[in-house]
C-alpha cells in the first residue's frame, strides 16, 4: 500500500505481490492446524473422570489473618 498527498483518494492500494500472497496463505495454514491441535488437545483431556465432591468439601474455608 502507499500513501500519495495531493490526491482526493490519499490511500492507493497496489496490486499484492506473489510473496505477501504466499506469506498470508501459510499463515492462514497454520493457524489451522494449531486450532485443529487445540480441538484435539481438548477433546483428548478426560473430563468425565474426575471425580464428583462428596459431601461438603469445600464449603469451609479456613483463613488466618
Amino acid at each position: 500500500m502507499s500513501i500519495s498527498l495531493g490526491q482526493n483518494n490519499s490511500v492507493a492500494a497496489q496490486p499484492t505481490s506473489g510473496a505477501e500472497l504466499l506469506t498470508a496463505a501459510l499463515s492462514k495454514s497454520q493457524q489451522e492446524i494449531e486450532g485443529k491441535m487445540a480441538l484435539q488437545l481438548i477433546q483428548s483431556a478426560k473430563i468425565n473422570s474426575v471425580p464428583a465432591p462428596t459431601g461438603n468439601s469445600g464449603f469451609q474455608v479456613n483463613i488466618k489473618v
